[in-house]
């Protein structure tokens, strides 16, 4: 896996994809940022779709040229502002929730993999004494699913350890430490899939209402229907499936975009011509 990821890292980067209509999103930083484990309030499981793709370029320049240029960067800064340093491990690259194995019916190379990872998460979690931080809501619902595709040890380590989705971690542990300074006017809100499943799109709202004087929730905001990589070989699938979102954000006139999932981001992006990022970024800014 951490073969796959820089390959497609490389692809990107060397425009050796196809030709995409907005243009494919950056490749992310081959590297993490510096973390230590002594001391760490968190593990810190960056998702492989945040290992591959990078922060739009456009977002960057027009919304916060100083901010952290990763979503790791912006995550270890944040959480460690609040008093709650994350560590990321050093061989952390080959770890993955199992979810695109899934995805694709490949059964027993998604068991493999889920369990490789929750053998990790335990080592590096202390036996599960530190909670688990995972930056994309699809792979924090994708560990937490997979307890039937797990060897009996391997089921109840997961059981045993605390896994959080950085929508959790930021709104339960993070922002009490924080302070907001200026806020923005409004923030428009696509709440994913998983994070419904999760339960998790009080909390993100309730960290927008933290960062922005109006959160805005489209009535139609439900699936984008990008599904992993669907929207990517298929795009008629995710533009139909946003359409009606599409003009609602047009109408609500947004100053700031916000999610919790990369390749949903992605797919509101290209949907409604605004940039659609983690809610992360948001949060390290206004708390800087």
């Amino acid at each position: 896996m951490a073969g796959i990821t820089a390959a497609a890292r490389a692809a990107i980067g060397a425009e050796l994809v196809p030709e995409w209509e907005p243009p494919m999103p950056p490749p992310a930083k081959a590297g993490m940022p510096p973390t230590v484990q002594p001391g760490a309030a968190a593990v810190y499981l960056p998702a492989c779709v945040n290992r591959i793709f990078g922060r739009d370029t456009e977002g960057l320049a027009a919304g916060d040229p100083l901010a952290p240029g990763s979503l790791p960067e912006a995550l270890v800064a944040v959480s460690l502002r609040a008093g709650k340093p994350v560590w990321i491990p050093t061989d952390v690259a080959g770890s993955c929730c199992g979810t695109p194995w899934v995805s694709k019916g490949y059964r027993d190379g998604a068991a493999w993999m889920v369990n490789s990872t929750v053998e990790d998460l335990w080592r590096w979690s202390d036996g599960g004494r530190l909670p688990v931080v995972i930056d994309a809501s699809s792979c924090t619902h994708g560990l937490l699913e997979a307890a039937e595709r797990l060897n009996a040890p391997n089921a109840e380590r997961l059981a045993a350890m605390t896994i959080l989705d950085s929508v959790a971690w930021a709104a339960d542990h993070l922002l009490p430490d924080l302070e907001v300074g200026e806020r923005i006017g409004s923030a428009v809100i696509h709440p994913t899939c998983s994070g419904t499943h999760l339960g998790l799109n009080g909390e993100l709202e309730r960290l927008a209402a933290a960062l922005a004087d109006e959160v805005v929730v489209p009535d139609e905001a439900t699936c984008c229907g990008f599904a992993g990589d669907r929207g990517f070989l298929h795009p008629e699938l995710s533009a139909s499936a946003t359409a009606g979102e599409a003009s609602q954000v047009a109408a609500a006139n947004g100053d700031a975009h916000i999610c919790a999932n990369r390749t949903c981001e992605i797919g509101l992006t290209r949907a409604t011509g605004e940039s659609y990022e983690s809610f992360v970024y948001l949060l390290e800014r206004l708390t800087r």
